[in-house]
C-alpha cells in the first residue's frame, strides 16, 4: 500500500459490558462450522485427486460434483431460455449497479470518501508468488502502453498477509469460461456465446472480437515469457467488453502442476479461442487472426527491448524460495533465452509465427482441459 495515497481515518468502536456475565457462561448460538472444503497447495491437491480417481472416490475435502464447479446458489439465475443477452451481466449484476445499491443501504453512503472494493481471501498456495506474477504483468502492460501498442492486460491488487495467505482483488463484471459454460448449457462453444451476447456482424460484436484479440495477444506473450501453466477454463475470465483475463499464477517460470510440464505449448490457443477470431483448429487466415499475429510480433519485439527490466525483477527474488524458482539458476537462464536477444528482428518474426503454429489447438493443451473436466468438473 502506498502511504501517500491513503489518508488516516479514526474509527470509533463502542464496547458494552453486561455486569455479572462471565465469558465461560456464554454459549455460542451458531452451529459449529463444518469443514466441507479445505485449501491445500495445488501440487498436493493434484496428487490427492490422482489417488482418489484411481480408487473411484471423491478427492478428500472436495465436493462430490467437482472442485471446479460453482455452487448452484452462486450462479446467476438464467431467465431467458438458457441464452445470453447483451443486457445480461456476466457476474449476475453489474458492479456499478451493485455498488450503488449497497451505497444507498449504507449509513455512510453519503460521505464523499465512501467506496466499495471486492476481495477474496486466498490460502494454501504461496501467495507471494502470485504477487510477483501480478507485478510482472503490470510491468508488461506498462511496456505495451509506453510503446503505444493496443495489447491489453488486466493487473489486479494482491495484498500478501503471510507466506500462504493474501487478500486478492476480484475483477468486477467478469466470469470464468467454466462458469459461463455452466450457466448457459445450451451454448456449445465460446463462439456461440459471443454471437448470442454481442449479436453477430454488429458493431458490438466486432468490438468484442477486437477486445478479445488484443487481450489474447497480450496474455499469450506473458504466458510464453513467464511460462505460466495451469491454464484451465477456471483460470480464464471474460469481461463485459469481450476481453480474456488470466488469473491464478501458482505455476510459472520453472514449476508446473504435478511437477510435470504437461502443458508444453507456448501458450493456450485452443479451437474455441481461435473460433472467436474467425479461425479454426488449422489456423485458417482471417482478419482478426492476422491481427492477433501482428500484435504478437509487435509485442514480442517491444518486450525484447525491455528484457533486462523484466529479468532483473525476477532475478532479485531468485533466492526467495518461491515455488517458481525450484529450477535453480536455470530459471533465470531460461527466462533470458525466451527473449531470444541474439536474433534479428526478421528472425523474431519467424520465431513468433512458429510459437503460434506450435500452440494451434495443441494436443497437450486439449488433454489438460480434458483432465480438468474429468477430475475437477471444470468445463
Amino acid at each position: 500500500l502506498k502511504s501517500d495515497a491513503i489518508d488516516s481515518e479514526w474509527v470509533r468502536v463502542v464496547l458494552t459490558v453486561d455486569p455479572g456475565v462471565r465469558m465461560e457462561d456464554i454459549v455460542d448460538q451458531e452451529p459449529p462450522r463444518k469443514k466441507e472444503h479445505r485449501r491445500v497447495p495445488s501440487t498436493v491437491a493434484i496428487e490427492e485427486v490422482k489417488l482418489a480417481a484411481l480408487k473411484g472416490e471423491a478427492p478428500p475435502g472436495l465436493p462430490l460434483k467437482g472442485a471446479g464447479q460453482d455452487s448452484s446458489d452462486a450462479q446467476p439465475k438464467v431467465t431467458n431460455g438458457g441464452l445470453p443477452k447483451v443486457s445480461d451481466a456476466l457476474s449476475g449484476e453489474l458492479w456499478e449497479v451493485k455498488k450503488e445499491r449497497i451505497r444507498k443501504c449504507s449509513g455512510y453512503g453519503k460521505l464523499p470518501g465512501w467506496d466499495l472494493r471486492s476481495f477474496i481471501v486466498k490460502s494454501g498456495d504461496d501467495c507471494r508468488q502470485e504477487h510477483l506474477a501480478v507485478q510482472l504483468i503490470s510491468h508488461f502492460y506498462d511496456i505495451f502502453q509506453e510503446a503505444g501498442l493496443p495489447l491489453w492486460l488486466r493487473p489486479y491488487e494482491v495484498l500478501v498477509t503471510s507466506s500462504y495467505t493474501a487478500l486478492i482483488e476480484t475483477i468486477p463484471d467478469t466470469a470464468s469460461i467454466h462458469s459461463i459454460k455452466s450457466r448457459f448449457p445450451n451454448i456449445t462453444s465460446l463462439r456461440e456465446f459471443y454471437v448470442a451476447k454481442y449479436q453477430e456482424n454488429s458493431p458490438t460484436f466486432k468490438l468484442a472480437q477486437r477486445n478479445f484479440v488484443e487481450s489474447m495477444a497480450g496474455y499469450s506473450l506473458v504466458c510464453y515469457l513467464l511460462q505460466i501453466k495451469d491454464r484451465h477454463n477456471g483460470n480464464l475470465l471474460l469481461d463485459e467488453e469481450g476481453h480474456i483475463i488470466h488469473i491464478d499464477f501458482g505455476f510459472m517460470l520453472s514449476n508446473s502442476p504435478g511437477g510435470v510440464n504437461f502443458e508444453s505449448a507456448p501458450f493456450k490457443l485452443t479451437r474455441e479461442l481461435l473460433e472467436i477470431m474467425d479461425s479454426d483448429a488449422e489456423g485458417v487466415p482471417s482478419e482478426f487472426f492476422d491481427y492477433f499475429k501482428v500484435l504478437c510480433i509487435q509485442g514480442f519485439l517491444t518486450c525484447r527491448k525491455h528484457a533486462e527490466r523484466i529479468i532483473l525483477l525476477v532475478e532479485m527474488l531468485q533466492d526467495s524460495g518461491y515455488p517458481c524458482f525450484k529450477g535453480g539458476p536455470r530459471t533465470i537462464q531460461n527466462l533470458r533465452k525466451r527473449f531470444h536477444l541474439s536474433l534479428t528482428e526478421e528472425q523474431c518474426v519467424s520465431l513468433v509465427l512458429s510459437l503460434i503454429s506450435s500452440s494451434l489447438d495443441a494436443w497437450r493443451t486439449r488433454q489438460y482441459d480434458y483432465y480438468q473436466r474429468v477430475l475437477n468438473g471444470i468445463l
